[in-house]
């Protein structure tokens, strides 16, 4: 079986203290399994309370007893940095508010603004992120014009009665064909 080296007093303590107080989850969940391991606490009845599985209960052990504390947290993660700073979120909120509805007149306020070039995938994925990201119902760029929409309409009633009547069915099919 494996288990942790027996803990001092001051290690114990500090267990404790990030088990209550510490601000990542995975901190304050690891922290009581270690702290029943040295008191005889086989890995499945840990794994069990932590609900995770026993290998990963073993690997905490493992980087407890090979890193002390340092081994406690998570490694950093792969993945790009950031592009954006800190503070030029508020530079998109500014550019959003003068120009709500296009996203590439913002990409060009952050790029005078900040001298870096960001796509507009970045900004919408920044836009979700923050909650603002609203669907934009799309409305025909002109209304139609009085005389064929007035024609239109007139054809449309024509068939509506030759259809009433049994002369005919009529099927809506939008643009691409498809009913």
């Amino acid at each position: 079986m494996k288990y942790v080296t027996p803990l001092s007093d001051a290690e114990i303590e500090t267990l404790q203290q990030r088990h209550t107080h510490h601000p990542s989850r995975r901190a304050r969940m690891r922290a009581p399994s270690l702290l029943l391991s040295p008191q005889r606490s086989t890995i499945p009845p840990i794994a069990r309370l932590s609900q995770v599985d026993q290998r990963r209960v073993s690997a905490w052990i493992d980087r407890w007893q090979a890193w002390g504390f340092v081994g406690f947290y998570d490694r950093p993660r792969s993945g790009r940095p950031s592009i954006c700073n800190a503070e030029e979120p508020q530079n998109v909120d500014e550019s959003l508010d003068d120009s709500p509805k296009d996203v590439k007149k913002v990409v060009e306020a952050m790029e005078q603004k900040t001298r870096k070039r960001v796509s507009t995938k970045t900004i919408k994925r920044f836009i979700k992120k923050s909650h603002i990201w609203k669907r934009i119902k799309k409305s025909p760029a002109q209304s139609p014009e009085p005389q064929k929409y007035s024609r239109s309409q007139e054809m449309m009633a024509r068939l509506h009665a030759r259809e009433s009547q049994g002369a005919c069915d009529l099927w809506y099919v939008d643009g691409a064909g498809f009913c």
